[in-house]
């Protein structure tokens, strides 16, 4: 069902600690959107509290009225990581992976469960022992959500990219694709295992 989507509904998507600029940031990404809005969202747990991320939002407008000096800025970068527009999730993503903090984890593990490896990629690169360690925790405290993403990753590579494995030269190329090899470094962070991920 279509509806309006909210300043207020928006900062739902972070914990109470980032109280008015969650406020601001919503408000600035709402005056974006298109009128009409899916308005599904998910469950996880960001920073001790359960927050409700968009699953999808539907831009009208690119005019972001904060600057990079706002402290409202890196919460609406997030909140556009959720845009229909791949190229604005892309875009987005490497502002949130720039500085990785604790409350965007879950923005960023959403983006691992997607299909433009493009952004997998970037999640990759951007890797370090501080972000990695910052999506680790996140996971550990979202061990439903992980396996959702998880599962999310085998569909994709089987969907889009499975036949592009075969041509590179056999049948089970699987463990260069990129998004396995997420998964395997942030399941190490997060449950300390040295194995390969269970499917």
């Amino acid at each position: 069902m279509l509806t309006e989507i909210s300043g207020s509904t928006l900062a739902k998507a972070f914990s109470s600690k980032h109280g008015p600029a969650a406020l601001i940031a919503g408000d600035a990404v709402a005056r974006q959107l298109a009128p009409r809005q899916l308005g599904k969202q998910f469950v996880v747990q960001a920073e001790g509290q359960s927050v409700l991320i968009p699953q999808r939002l539907n831009f009208a407008s690119d005019d972001l009225q904060l600057t990079e000096s706002d402290d409202a800025w890196q919460l609406a970068r997030a909140l556009q990581t959720r845009s229909n527009d791949g190229f604005q999730r892309q875009r987005a993503a490497r502002d949130l992976l720039a500085d990785l903090q604790p409350w965007a984890a879950p923005f960023v593990v959403s983006l691992i469960g997607e299909y433009i490896v493009e952004i997998l990629d970037d999640v990759a690169t951007a890797l370090t022992p501080e972000s990695t360690h910052t999506l680790g925790t996140f996971i550990s405290h979202n061990k439903a959500y992980w396996n959702t993403t998880k599962r999310r990753v085998m569909s994709y590579w089987n969907e889009y990219y499975r036949y592009q494995s075969a041509q590179m030269g056999g049948a089970n190329r699987r463990n260069q694709y990129v998004g396995f090899k997420l998964i395997a470094e942030l399941e190490t962070a997060a449950f300390k295992r040295t194995q390969s991920p269970t499917w």
